[in-house]
């Protein structure tokens, strides 16, 4: 059966001088903007109830802001508030927002305007909604992401696309891209999307729609051993690569989303409690600096970077011991596809874990509805990882987002 669909989006301006968010060794605020940074909305009605998927060019989405964009959207849009997600892309080219390990506040000036881009956003998809065909398409995308660290990374990733379709024409298409948006570094100063801007963009130019590119599982994937500089024409020339293959995955026999009575549901826990390691010993930074020298003298950039940023995980973990840690875990199911929703950094191998404890297809969003920080498997804790030294959870945390995440799947099943 057709849904009803909508997407709308709303430029968010960034002043110069703001302060940046998504990586601690930058200095000086924005100077400029390189592309826009926005917040993007995606709506399915079933006539009964709606699902509102909004996703902001933001380092993070605390669950301040999440939960007052709820309360703004649930009741006009006549919807349940499960049904209302507040997600960002994770661009560290962005304001900061309070994306802090454990959880921030959003800072109170950007509080009101990103409230307003949300609203505005909906305002228009909802305005915009019109009968459809969904489809849900799996692939994989090669030369763009690839995991950061274990003792096998794969240097492919496992990619969902959500088309929305008129006959053969595709009018829009809501994309799952675990991959840290990541290409441009600490050194630049200029507010951008990054990848998920310039996929997003390159998508768009190809199929004559609109598309939204959602970060899923990406807390240890990320561009590092793909790209080949960090600057705006990588940007530019990795999300035309996604795009290429975006388009080729949609050309490709997908699996029909029937959006019918009923066939919209939504469950949540605000939060999850989780263990935290207020009780553990820090990393040992010593040993981490020793290792850092070790690799600068073998010259290999990729492993540069890693040992640079275990170091610098292990500098900052102090910060992330924190207590009473939990994480905002959602389902939704549309029709026969689950979107499992996590407010933190899931590792890539969790999405996996997800589906296969749920029914037909099942993608996993991260940085929705709030931020709790990295959230590593259970096998990545003792690696001396940047994600594993700032995560604040401790060791079996992921594990028990996932149960959560499938128990939730158990409750909209009916």
């Amino acid at each position: 059966m057709t849904a009803s669909v909508g997407h709308g989006s709303v430029v968010v301006d960034v002043p110069a001088g703001t302060a940046m968010g998504g990586y601690a060794a930058r200095t000086g605020g924005s100077t400029g903007t390189l592309d826009p940074i926005e917040v993007h909305a995606f709506t399915v009605s079933d006539g009964e109830r709606r699902f509102l998927w909004l996703v902001g060019d933001l380092p993070a989405v605390n669950t301040d802001l999440a939960a007052a964009l709820v309360g703004r959207l649930a009741g006009p849009h006549r919807t349940d508030p499960e049904l209302v997600w507040f997600g960002a892309t994770h661009t560290h080219a962005a304001p900061d927002v309070g994306c802090r390990p454990g959880g921030g506040r959003t800072p109170r000036e950007w509080a009101p305007v990103l409230l307003a881009a949300g609203e505005r956003a909906a305002e228009l998809a909802v305005a915009a909604e019109a009968p459809v065909d969904l489809t849900v398409h799996k692939g994989l995308l090669t030369g763009v992401g690839g995991q950061r660290s274990g003792p096998r990374p794969r240097s492919d990733v496992p990619v969902t696309v959500l088309a929305a379709r008129r006959g053969a024409a595709v009018l829009g298409a809501v994309v799952v891209l675990p991959v840290h948006p990541t290409v441009l570094g600490a050194d630049n100063l200029l507010a951008s999307a990054d990848l998920a801007g310039a996929a997003r963009r390159a998508l768009a130019a190809r199929t004559g729609g609109w598309a939204v590119v959602a970060t899923g599982a990406a807390g240890d994937v990320s561009t590092r051993a793909h790209r080949r500089a960090q600057t705006p024409d990588e940007v530019h020339r990795l999300g035309e690569l996604a795009a290429d293959q975006l388009v080729a995955i949609l050309g490709e026999p997908g699996v029909p989303v029937d959006i019918g009575p009923d066939s919209l549901a939504g469950f949540r826990t605000w939060p999850l409690p989780l263990p935290d390691r207020t009780a553990e010993p820090g990393p040992d930074l010593d040993a981490l600096r020793a290792r850092l020298e070790v690799v600068l003298g073998a010259g290999d950039p990729v492993a540069v970077r890693e040992a640079e940023t275990a170091v610098q995980g292990a500098e900052l973990a102090a910060t992330a011991r924190v207590r009473g840690t939990g994480v905002v875990v959602g389902v939704v199911r549309l029709g026969g596809l689950r979107l499992v929703s996590m407010g933190a950094e899931p590792y890539l191998a969790l999405e996996a874990a997800v589906a296969a404890g749920l029914p037909g297809p099942a993608a996993l969003v991260g940085y929705t509805n709030g931020y709790l920080g990295y959230l590593p498997t259970r096998t990545a804790y003792g690696t001396g990882v940047y994600e594993v030294n700032i995560s604040p959870v401790a060791e079996g945390a992921a594990e028990l987002a996932v149960a959560e995440a499938i128990r939730l799947g158990g409750v909209v099943r009916r």
